[in-house]
């Protein structure tokens, strides 16, 4: 049996796939099964692939499995997760790059307090490899304990990168609490890591650098940005769906007004990339906002949540005024100007 399984999903990376590859096989960690998913891209990603796999010594301990048709960096990840024979799971996307003691370093942290999940630090780079903004940088961190995880994030006392990539996760843990992404999803973080954060009660985060994110203008992350879709707008509704499950168990915490917090901040960012979509109706517009911001809570439940990030508290109010806000602010000021 593997200690650990490192998956990286394959999809059109064809300029890139070379360089994640080999910094994933070159590691010093030994005992690594490497899980290829195939997931049904058109150029020649595969071939490259294949051709690594032959003639790389470690080639042996590479398993390929090849979906269907393409479906999603979310069932990617989901196929790591049924067929992993490693104890602990690493998720890689096959564009960036590891350091070559990458897996060591996370397991050898994982060894000395065994956690549910141990989270690298990990600079953010231009195709050039110039660093830019973006990076995320731990200090030396355990976390133990019984809501301890959210409390830290949701209050912000701790930023924990919400990605679900440059993480060694305990496979029984994500096992033991069915902790999975949407299948077609392709951005699947935002509904994976919440999932993480409610029932993982470890962590370990570490200074160690041992991962390079490299920012391409063709990725899908970047695109959402530049254009949010129809796509994107139904799996962000998926998404805010799940979140507010999340909410639900967080009733009668301290943390319950917290997370709403940020749920209502990161839907005031996301309606303005919809909004300023040129590939969705006006109508259709409308009715995803409205669907995002309609919360079964009251004013008295939020304020008994103390303490709150008042920020978040103030979009809340917001939303709670929608004849007003909606209408005059939103639709006629703001949102709806010059179109």
């Amino acid at each position: 049996m593997y200690k650990v399984t490192l998956s990286m999903p394959i999809y059109n990376v064809a300029p890139y796939v070379e360089r994640a590859l080999l910094s994933a096989l070159n590691q010093t960690f030994d005992s690594i099964e490497f899980l290829i998913v195939d997931d049904r891209g058109t150029d020649d990603s595969m071939d490259i692939v294949r051709k690594i796999v032959a003639e790389h010594p470690r080639g042996k301990e590479v398993r390929i499995i090849e979906h269907p048709h393409n479906i999603g960096t979310g069932a990617t990840k989901n196929t790591a997760i049924d067929n992993a024979k490693g104890e602990y799971l690493f998720f890689m996307d096959s564009d960036d790059e590891i350091t070559p003691d990458c897996i060591e370093v996370l397991y050898k942290a994982m060894m000395k307090e065994p956690v549910d999940f141990v989270a690298g630090s990990y600079d953010k780079v231009d195709l050039d490899g110039k660093l830019i903004k973006g990076g995320c940088y731990y200090k030396d961190i355990l976390l133990k304990g019984k809501y301890v995880i959210p409390e830290s994030v949701y209050s912000r006392k701790i930023m924990i990168s919400g990605i679900t990539w440059n993480k060694l996760y305990s496979i029984a843990f994500l096992k033991k609490n069915n902790i999975r992404c949407f299948p077609h999803h392709i951005n699947e973080d935002g509904i994976f890591t919440p999932f993480v954060f409610y029932y993982a009660s470890s962590c370990s985060l570490l200074s160690n650098i041992t991962l390079t994110y490299y920012q391409r203008e063709n990725s899908t992350e970047y695109n959402r940005f530049r254009n949010f879709s129809l796509r994107n707008a139904k799996e962000y509704t998926e998404m805010v769906d799940a979140w507010k499950e999340i909410l639900s168990f967080y009733v009668n915490t301290s943390i319950y007004g917290k997370y709403l917090a940020f749920m209502v901040e990161s839907i005031s960012r996301t309606y303005l990339l919809l909004y300023q979509s040129n590939s969705i109706s006006k109508d259709e517009k409308t009715s995803y906002y409205k669907n995002w911001t309609k919360f079964d809570i009251s004013l008295w439940k939020m304020f008994q949540t103390i303490p709150f990030n008042l920020k978040g508290y103030i979009y809340i109010l917001i939303m709670k005024f929608p004849v007003f806000v909606r209408t005059f602010l939103i639709y006629r000021s703001v949102l709806f100007k010059n179109r």
